[in-house]
């Protein structure tokens, strides 16, 4: 049974890009101009988690490391395309206010590891960029993450602090009881040990999040939160869906700056897709659920 469901989405999908492609022969001289338009009032938002050099004992889970060269190259690259780095909270401002977000981007990482402070933030001064750092509370000062007077360092420096909550439980599957001890609870105990730094950014662990979790961190104080889902965020998008902004996953996969330039146009690519009424996203998910 579950083959055959697979069997007909699959060619329901190979369906959608085969008239997708006739559209675009069709149409492509106005679509090029439109997909160009829309690329200056989008923003892309870059997931990070870990940036090392090489040669560090640790063994990092696949997808979580980007290596200290090739996070350079990526940042001088977006420094050549004339690309200028935000906070997801100043994101956020100028996408609230209409502002001009043409060449802007903001820059995440999640978890909050120690080279956050001895190696991202050296590179981040240097380009002039600004980041948000979501941090998961019961990790704070072990020996994999920074601890609180690395985190001071960063907030002097001009960049944001996020909840990556608690506990880095994911909060679609646990019992709702908790949601409180995730939210509320590391919003509070921020505020308390970083001089009542106001935290307003969530990042949802692992991407997991529903419309309870939703509704409980705006009840929480967060104003915005971030997601795993691919796309690129524009002021339609975040009026409509600020607790569900889109990021793009950066990873080591292999190509060099060349994977990362790919990951950032299909981005956009797919965000243009939407404005069409084909949700990549929602796709993935559908698979998801069947598999």
């Amino acid at each position: 049974m579950i083959k055959k469901i697979l069997k007909w989405f699959g060619l329901l999908v190979l369906a959608l890009f085969l008239g997708a492609a006739v559209y675009w022969y069709l149409n492509g001289q106005r679509l090029q101009e439109e997909y160009a338009a829309f690329k200056k009032t989008a923003v892309p938002i870059f997931m990070y988690h870990a940036v090392e050099p090489p040669g560090g004992d640790f063994k990092w889970p696949e997808g979580l490391l980007v290596p200290e060269q090739l996070f350079k190259e990526q940042m001088e690259y977006l420094k050549d395309q004339g690309y200028r780095l935000l906070t997801v909270e100043q994101l956020a401002e100028r996408l609230q206010t209409n502002a001009d977000v043409d060449k802007y981007a903001a820059l995440t990482f999640d978890d909050g590891y120690k080279d956050n402070y001895s190696v991202v933030l050296p590179i981040l001064e240097k380009y002039g960029a600004k980041a948000t750092f979501f941090v998961v509370n019961q990790d704070i000062g072990d020996w994999l993450h920074m601890d609180q007077k690395e985190i001071k360092a960063l907030l002097a420096a001009g960049m944001e602090l996020g909840s990556h909550t608690t506990s880095h439980a994911p909060l679609d599957l646990i019992d709702e009881h908790y949601l409180p001890w995730e939210l509320a609870t590391a919003r509070y105990n921020l505020k308390v040990d970083y001089d009542r730094y106001i935290v307003r950014s969530l990042s949802y662990p692992n991407g997991g999040y529903n419309k309870t979790v939703i509704s409980e961190a705006e009840r929480y104080g967060f104003y915005r939160a971030v997601t795993g889902n691919i796309g690129v965020n524009t002021a339609a998008t975040y009026a409509m869906a600020p607790m569900e902004m889109y990021r793009i996953n950066v990873v080591d996969d292999g190509n060099g700056l060349q994977g990362f330039k790919n990951r950032l146009e299909r981005a956009y690519f797919f965000g243009f897709l939407q404005t069409k009424g084909f949700d990549v996203n929602v796709i993935c998910r559908i698979i998801v659920r069947i598999c």
